[in-house]
């Protein structure tokens, strides 16, 4: 296949993300909802405790949460305790004494110790978290992806669906494999775009999403892989399509160094279909 013609089929799909970014408030906030299944986002302060205590914790809840996502916490095993804010509501007469509504505001007066347990303290089925709006289980495993790459790869449980530090790749533990090499793509893109080295170098975190986000939905939707999640998920990073236009050669180029790698039949004469 030409270069032109290859280029013709990236542009085409990259318009299609781009065209139907989710914008809406309340379908981000769905989004957001189904990706965190419930799970809270601990303050750094809370994350400092669990760490002292278990160094090695990942994902943690309360008891009552992880039964509702069918787990429950292994015989034996001890708590680790984060803090909790008490409040205590007040309310204050904006009005003028004509019967107008008060405004109740609520305030920290003070904490209290809540027992939570890390997902290696808990056994049952697996967690149904993450960007799950992906489907079709494509023609490549995570370890044939992984295997193709000079970048460590290790598959933990988080609530994220993956992170890297620039020279490991870390992928969680999924239901779908589709959704582990999804997120697969995103950390490699990360990798190949030098965000690592860019940080602090005025690239916003939301162009830094939104570059590697878009290079795993072309790469994706190459390898069969349909990745609609993407569509909310750069939308949630205040992403539109004159910001993806301005960073469409990056995204375009990275996606192709890819799968010169991952389907290097792209590449030769195939019909233009085949992508």
């Amino acid at each position: 296949m030409k270069r032109k013609d290859r280029n013709k089929i990236l542009l085409s799909k990259l318009k299609d993300l781009s065209s139907d970014l989710v914008t809406d408030p309340d379908k981000l906030k769905a989004f957001a909802d189904r990706w965190r299944g419930g799970f809270r986002q601990y303050s750094f302060y809370n994350l400092l405790l669990i760490a002292v205590q278990r160094n090695e914790a990942t994902l943690c809840a309360g008891f009552k949460q992880w039964n509702k996502h069918n787990r429950c916490v292994n015989k034996g095993e001890e708590a680790l305790w984060i803090l909790a804010p008490g409040f205590v509501s007040s309310k204050k007469n904006n009005g003028n004494g004509d019967g107008e509504e008060e405004e109740e505001t609520k305030t920290v007066k003070y904490f209290f110790s809540v027992p939570v347990f890390d997902i290696s303290q808990t056994s049952g089925q697996d967690l149904l978290i993450g960007n799950r709006e992906v489907k079709g289980n494509g023609d490549i495993s995570l370890d044939d992806v992984s295997a193709m790459f000079d970048y460590p790869l290790k598959v933990s449980e988080s609530l994220a669906d993956g992170s890297t530090d620039g020279k490991m790749i870390r992928v969680s533990k999924r239901i779908s494999q589709a959704q582990m090499v999804a997120a697969y793509f995103h950390e490699l893109a990360h990798i190949l775009l030098d965000h690592a080295k860019d940080k602090g170098k005025g690239i916003s975190r939301q162009v830094v999403e939104l570059e590697a986000e878009a290079t795993s939905y072309l790469v994706c939707s190459c390898l069969g892989i349909d990745n609609e999640g993407a569509k909310s998920y750069i939308g949630s990073w205040k992403g539109t399509a004159e910001k993806i236009d301005k960073s469409a050669l990056k995204i375009l180029g990275t996606a192709e160094k890819i799968l010169r790698k991952v389907k290097p039949e792209f590449f030769n004469q195939v019909p233009v279909m085949a992508c």
